[in-house]
């Protein structure tokens, strides 16, 4: 016993210098500032080329069949009538003013909860149906992408709603038993000619035709009808140190577009949607390339 007495002190004079009584170890994080190195921007579609891929011949397909999805939020009262409407997904801009006195002549079923008829905001999804009759390439304009300065895609633009819409008293979906019907819903939309401005980024190939389009600003119901147009499009190759190269250029333009009349016999009702006062939503709409 006694040769683990000076061991068991060594242990308690350790034990003891490791800490005092009147000390406490905190282990609190402490933010070391360190400096970034500076990185340049950069552009992954710009390429050292002598000159870029420029277009020589831009048709655009006749008679595109093709299907348009609408979303929107809709205000159904409690007796069932329409008091405003918000979009909240359009395939083009100009949609939204065809769309709205048709949606707003709407009579619903009133929602229901627990027994009695209540207002809400109703989440939509209408599909039109229809064709792109024709179109042409009124302008567009090829350039190098500026190596130095990354692509910017175009914003999806908010809902528009009015100040007022988010001070309507509505009851949350989640409390809703009975969702609002549309008791009759038919859409017949004319067709009609605009200009569209666009944006895009396109690898052309040594064969001069396009490989990968990137959208930057281009409406989400024209971009099928543009996708499958140019693949029919010719380019003259971006050319390289040792003759014809892949490269991508970047295509500003204007397209004219004559749209065929549209229609929908059925409004989708859902429970899952954007209404005034939330967040703006997330769009789930296709990639901007293929």
């Amino acid at each position: 016993m006694r040769r683990l007495v000076p061991m068991v002190m060594v242990l308690a004079s350790a034990s003891a210098l490791a800490q005092k009584p009147w000390e406490l170890r905190v282990d609190l994080p402490v933010p070391v500032p360190i400096e970034l190195p500076a990185v340049p921007p950069t552009n992954p579609f710009a390429a050292p080329v002598a000159t870029p891929p420029l277009p020589v011949a831009t048709p655009l397909r006749a008679k595109f069949p093709a299907t348009f999805a609408v979303l929107a939020s809709a205000y159904i009262d409690a007796q069932g009538v329409c008091r405003g409407v918000v979009f909240t997904r359009l395939p083009w801009p100009g949609v939204a003013a065809a769309l709205r006195p048709l949606l707003t002549a709407t009579r619903f079923s009133p929602a229901r909860a627990s027994g009695a008829a209540v207002p809400v905001w109703l989440p939509l999804g209408i599909d039109l149906t229809g064709r792109i009759d024709s179109g042409r390439v009124a302008r567009v304009q090829g350039a190098a992408p500026d190596a130095t300065v990354p692509p910017a895609v175009e914003a999806t633009p908010a809902p528009a709603a009015d100040a007022n819409d988010a001070g309507w008293p509505a009851t949350p979906m989640d409390r809703v038993d009975q969702l609002p019907n549309p008791k009759r819903f038919r859409v017949r939309i004319d067709g009609g000619p605009w200009r569209q401005p666009f944006r895009l980024l396109a690898e052309i190939g040594t064969d001069g035709r396009c490989r990968r389009v990137v959208f930057l600003a281009c409406p989400e119901g024209l971009r099928g009808w543009l996708l499958a147009s140019m693949a029919e499009w010719t380019f003259r190759p971006a050319a390289g140190a040792a003759g014809p190269t892949a490269a991508w250029v970047l295509l500003d333009g204007e397209i004219e577009v004559k749209m065929g009349d549209l229609a929908s016999d059925a409004l989708k009702v859902m429970r899952q949607g954007w209404s005034p006062g939330a967040a703006a939503p997330t769009a789930a709409v296709p990639p901007p390339g293929a």
